[in-house]
């Protein structure tokens, strides 16, 4: 199994764990991260070897990244292992996919790189160099599938912690800021986002304000970079509303029924490449679901403090349009159904042995 960055981590434990249950005796074993490794796996490589983000992160680390690789490589070669499992990463692992096939190994890719997106040529490439492709969004099955890919929808592994307990609420008493994952991401939306903050708190003082830290970052620092008032916690809080950077955080807050802004920018470099070779409509996954904007988007230039304020006022001040936020939140829920995605690829690593 390969891995490279937080999320993909979490999710491909469960796969181990669902692939120990299946197995009497299995031996996993590649790169990974502190959840892979706690489930079981031989991390031979730490997914901290690749923690980059966008064009320009990748530049100043190809060599150590060639190395991994080459590694990997021989880990495949020496090891013969029954089946590879790429776990989303498509830079790094439709390279890692090739070569097994190459050396005829079976290839079961969890977690599709967006080429329906952009770079869709990924899709003829993948049905050379996997067995079976693992997506997590229902609208992916159909789009490889049409490009000859023996693809199956599985389910999106964050439905399978998925519990309501408490819903979001009108009037709004509880907003969560989520500014990213990544030091650098947070060094550019947080301040943007206590902007925001500030003028929704001068017309409602009540309202409390809620930063989940994310796995990997120190709370101390965010708290150096945060307002004295926000509370700090290490999961996300319930709230009745999100600011929230663009990425797995918007899916997150939209299965969870919470009404949400959605945020994104990055450098003008890398901003200007995604916008080259991007060819959907709305860049947050939610919206992208639903083929419309259930969640307002606001994008490099666009995300000021007064825009951003602009919006959560909205919810904060109109009834209607968040119980419409939370209904179009739900039907999401159902379109997601409820399948277990490890669960599902362990028993597609059965069938392809």
């Amino acid at each position: 199994m390969v891995a490279g960055e937080a999320s993909a981590d979490r999710h491909a434990s469960k796969v181990i764990r669902s692939l120990q249950g299946v197995f009497e005796e299995v031996e996993i074993f590649g790169m990974g991260g502190p959840f892979m490794k706690a489930s079981g796996m031989e991390c031979c490589y730490g997914m901290d070897e690749l923690s980059v983000m966008g064009f320009s992160d990748v530049l100043p680390r190809i060599r150590r990244i060639h190395e991994v690789y080459k590694g990997i490589q021989r880990l495949i070669t020496s090891r013969k292992p029954d089946i590879v499992i790429p776990v989303d990463l498509p830079d790094f692992n439709m390279r890692v996919a090739r070569f097994a096939r190459k050396n005829n190994t079976k290839v079961l890719y969890y977690i599709a790189p967006q080429a329906w997106a952009w770079r869709s040529y990924r899709a003829g490439t993948l049905r050379e160099i996997t067995d079976g492709l693992a997506v997590i969004f229902p609208f992916e099955e159909e789009f490889f599938s049409g490009y000859g890919v023996n693809a199956r929808y599985v389910g999106h592994p964050l439905m399978e912690d998925l519990s309501l307990t408490e819903e979001a609420a009108w009037p709004v008493k509880r907003i969560a800021i989520l500014p990213g994952s990544r030091y650098h991401e947070i060094r550019q939306i947080l301040p943007i986002m206590l902007g925001a903050k500030h003028i929704v708190q001068e017309k409602y003082p009540d309202i409390t304000w809620h930063l989940p830290v994310a796995p990997g970052l120190d709370i101390n620092v965010i708290a150096g970079m945060a307002d004295n008032d926000i509370h700090l916690t290490e999961s996300l809080p319930r709230v009745d509303l999100a600011m929230v950077k663009s990425g797995t955080s918007c899916f997150e807050m939209a299965i969870q029924c919470i009404p949400a802004v959605i945020c994104y920018r990055t450098s003008a470099f890398n901003y200007l490449l995604a916008r080259s070779f991007v060819k959907t409509r709305f860049i947050g996954m939610p919206n992208i679901i639903m083929g419309k904007a259930i969640a307002p988007e606001l994008i490099q230039d666009e995300l000021n403090e007064k825009a951003l304020a602009k919006e959560l006022l909205k919810y904060i001040t109109d009834r209607s349009l968040f119980l419409d936020a939370v209904a179009d939140c739900k039907n999401l829920r159902e379109r997601m159904g409820d399948q277990r995605s490890d669960q599902e690829v362990a028993r597609w690593v059965t069938e392809l042995l």
